[in-house]
C-alpha cells in the first residue's frame, strides 16, 4: 500500500513539473505541439501547458538586446575610406513570427548584422566625409535606424537604434 501511494506521489510530481512552467517579466513563450505553434504568451506569471512530449515551451526574451557590429571600412562618396564601429539596439517584438524566420537569437544577429551593414554602407556611400563626422552624422544614423527597422519587420524584430 505505502508503494502504491509513493507511486501515485511520484507520478503526480512528474506531471505537474512538466505541465506548468513560469514566464518571468523579462520573457516571452511561444508554446508549440508536436513542433507547431498553439498559442504566444507575454504576460507573466504561472501557467499550463501539455506534458512535454506533447507541448514545449520556447523562450525569448522581452529585453531590449544589445549587439556591438565588428568595425569595418566603408567608402564615402568622395572615395574616403572610414572604419565604422556601431552597435544594434533591438528587441524581439513578435516571437510566433520570430520562431518562424529566425529560430533564435544567432541566427538573428548574423541577420543584423547583415542588414545593418548594408544599411550603413548604402547610407555612408551617398555622403562625402565631411558630412559624416559633422552635424550630418545624426540624421545618418537616424536614416540606417529607419531603414534597419523596416527590414527587420518580417522577422518579428524592431530596430530601436543604431
Amino acid at each position: 500500500m505505502k508503494k502504491l501511494t509513493i507511486i501515485v506521489i511520484v507520478l503526480i510530481a512528474i506531471i505537474l513539473l512538466t505541465t506548468v512552467f513560469k514566464v518571468d517579466v523579462t520573457e516571452q513563450v511561444v508554446v508549440l505541439q508536436f513542433g507547431k505553434p498553439v498559442r504566444t504568451i507575454q504576460n507573466p506569471g504561472l501557467h499550463w501547458k501539455l506534458p512535454t512530449p506533447i507541448q514545449n515551451a520556447v523562450f525569448f526574451d522581452k529585453r531590449l538586446l544589445e549587439y556591438d557590429v565588428q568595425p569595418a571600412e566603408v567608402l564615402s562618396t568622395d572615395k574616403k575610406t572610414l572604419t565604422v564601429d556601431n552597435y544594434v539596439r533591438w528587441r524581439i517584438v513578435d516571437p510566433l513570427l520570430f520562431l518562424q524566420t529566425l529560430q533564435a537569437i544567432p541566427t538573428a544577429i548574423t541577420r543584423l548584422d547583415d542588414i545593418v551593414y548594408s544599411e550603413i554602407r548604402r547610407e555612408l556611400g551617398l555622403h562625402n566625409m565631411a558630412d559624416i563626422i559633422t552635424d550630418n552624422r545624426e540624421k545618418i544614423m537616424d536614416a540606417v535606424t529607419k531603414a534597419s527597422y523596416n527590414s527587420t519587420v518580417p522577422y518579428g524584430i524592431e530596430v530601436v537604434d543604431v
